[in-house]
């Protein structure tokens, strides 16, 4: 553009250095940011927020922070974007007081409490294990009438989840579908994986068949949890059932699954079926951990010598 004599305006320069910084180009993000002081242009409040937002998620806070005072510096004050950039990075390296600090700060400034900065806090206290703290925001919320969105309950969900608190997630699942938001992949896959952790592997084919109703098709490790789930509480007829209708859809389990499946069935008594998911397991390209190895030869061994020739022919041919 400027070898034909048009340069960039600065909206325009301003959606360079937004792409070069999401594809952690940063270096180049600053170049051009250089280049627009050097043609004279106005920088804005929009183009410096856009910098400090880019800094920040590119965990450059000392640049974030030079940035943040030069903007300040020059008489343009920091809008709820920039400060929650700031509360954003701190959040998630766990610096709590650092990011209540700013926030503070910013409602000084005349901001109010809004649901991004709210989200921001559920989502660093989420990531840091620390649920109830989140909650608490979660309920501060409601005292003081911010709107929750999916994301807030979509975050809420997976926390509680990943701390094994799987009432208090069902409970929020509960909650956001009477708010009157759709339950989306996010909602679902963290309640799929924490009931068959608990065992509650019924429950959580349910969700999944109430997901496809919803046309939404659950990750492959929704079905691996499935197919786990069953192993863990002595079904493994239910999760080679799974494992058929995996493959119907061309769905290949991760490796754990395959060897959980394996181990289950052999543990069971069920050597013909172990033979059979092992014969799968080779064919689409997985391969045998040793653990779940030494349970199927340890119950071959106390089997008869046919099952032992049937492993000997499914080694050799593959």
């Amino acid at each position: 553009m400027i070898a034909t004599g048009c340069p960039p305006d600065t909206v325009i320069y301003q959606r360079i250095i937004h792409q070069l910084f999401a594809k952690g180009k940063g270096a180049e993000a600053l170049r051009v940011f250089s280049e627009i002081k050097l043609r004279g242009y106005d920088i804005d409040r929009i183009t410096y927020t856009t910098v400090i937002d880019g800094l920040c998620k590119l965990h450059r806070i000392g640049e974030a922070q030079k940035m943040w005072d030069e903007m300040v510096s020059r008489g343009i004050e920091p809008n709820e974007y920039a400060y929650c950039s700031l509360v954003d990075y701190y959040c998630k390296a766990g610096d709590f007081e650092k990011a209540h600090k700013v926030y503070e700060e910013m409602l000084e400034k005349g901001m109010k409490q809004s649901t991004v900065s709210c989200n921001i806090f559920i989502s660093g206290f989420c990531v840091h294990g620390m649920v109830d703290k989140a909650v608490g925001v979660f309920d501060e919320m409601v005292t003081n009438g911010i709107e929750h969105d999916d994301f807030t309950y979509n975050t809420l969900i997976q926390g509680l989840c990943k701390v094994g608190k799987l009432a208090q997630a069902i409970g929020m699942y509960e909650r956001l579908l009477s708010s009157g938001l759709e339950a989306t992949l996010p909602t679902f896959t963290p309640l799929i994986d924490a009931m068959c952790q608990e065992g509650q592997v019924d429950a959580a084919v349910d969700l999944i068949t109430l997901m496809q109703a919803k046309g939404l098709e659950p990750l492959v490790r929704s079905n691996d949890s499935i197919i786990n789930g069953f192993c863990r509480i002595s079904r493994p007829d239910s999760g080679m059932a799974w494992l058929a209708g995996m493959l119907k859809r061309n769905i290949k389990p991760q490796r754990r699954t395959f060897n959980s499946l394996v181990e289950s069935l052999s543990t069971s008594g069920q050597l013909n079926d172990a033979l059979l998911v092992l014969n799968i397991m080779f064919k689409v390209g997985s391969e045998l951990g040793t653990f779940a190895c030494t349970t199927l030869v340890n119950c071959l061994c106390t089997g008869n010598v046919s099952y032992s020739q049937k492993l000997d022919d499914i080694l050799v041919s593959n």
